[in-house]
């Protein structure tokens, strides 16, 4: 290889481009994705940022708290594909987070699309490949609100394209045009552990939601460990828990719930402890 070459590809693997929601608070942020990495950095691929950087955040303060880190943040969504690759050859964990629509043609309801908020195909892609890597790679995953829709989906699962039509309410605050984050009950239905943390009956609350879409037909490759109000299905796992010891969707946001539970930053002290050295 040249050496002209070899500069463009590691000029390549260096740049993640951002583009520019249930979604997190905040614009898709442009500017660079994470910082130099470093020999002990680990890499967490985002979906898709935003300019609110809460899951940067959150995550982070949990690292920081377990002695974890530093952490490297990188951003799929935009990505050169051939950076993109190398990044998820050297990933620690995969994040899924919230945003627009999933295209309803993806579980074969194309002409729900009317019934859809925003939709991007581009993000529909790039979700769906991050999961054939995490399914590849046995890397650990956390979907949230949008993510566990792609999980499921990606699955062969389907969706309701908007809740009250199918008589589950209360799910996202406002009307439409001018919604805003509501609390709703989330119930532990299905007792499971991930490394030091236990999802138990108890841990059962009031967490932070936004979304008008979820879960209509459950896919095969998942159970169901967790439910919101009218017993929609809002936490699932992979069957395959010897092969993809982490790979959890939930439908509320952990990272903007109340700090200190199992359902919020439980989550992401197991996501974190699930990477492997």
């Amino acid at each position: 290889m040249s050496g002209a070459l070899r500069l463009a590809l590691a000029a390549c693997c260096a740049l993640v481009l951002v583009w520019t929601g249930c979604t997190s608070p905040g614009t898709p942020q442009a500017g660079p994705s994470s910082p130099i990495e470093s020999a002990d950095s680990t890499t967490l691929i985002l979906s898709k940022f935003y300019s609110s950087q809460n899951y940067r955040k959150w995550l982070g303060r949990l690292a920081a708290d377990e002695g974890i880190g530093p952490l490297r943040f990188v951003q799929a969504y935009g990505a050169d594909s051939v950076a993109l690759e190398l990044e998820m050859l050297k990933a620690g964990a995969v994040v899924l987070t919230g945003g627009e629509d999933i295209h309803p043609g993806r579980y074969g309801q194309a002409e729900d699309t009317l019934k859809c908020g925003s939709i991007d195909p581009e993000r529909d892609r790039v979700e769906h490949l991050l999961l054939d890597r995490v399914l590849d790679q046995g890397l650990p995953c956390l979907g949230v609100c949008r993510g566990l829709q792609v999980m499921n989906v990606h699955g062969g699962g389907s969706l309701h394209p908007h809740l009250p039509d199918a008589g589950f309410d209360g799910h996202r605050g406002g009307y439409p045009g001018h919604t805003a984050d509501t609390l709703h009950e989330v119930r532990v239905t299905k007792v499971w552990s991930a490394g030091p943390v236990e999802f138990m009956q108890d841990d059962s609350g009031r967490y932070v939601s936004h979304h008008h879409q979820g879960i209509d037909r459950l896919s095969k490759h998942y159970i169901a460990w967790a439910e919101g109000p009218a017993g929609l299905t809002e936490g699932i796992r992979h069957r395959d828990t010897l092969n993809l010891p982490f790979l959890v969707g939930v439908q509320w946001h952990p990272e903007r719930s109340q700090s200190g539970r199992s359902l919020s930053d439980g989550l992401g002290v197991s996501l974190l402890k699930a990477i492997g050295p």
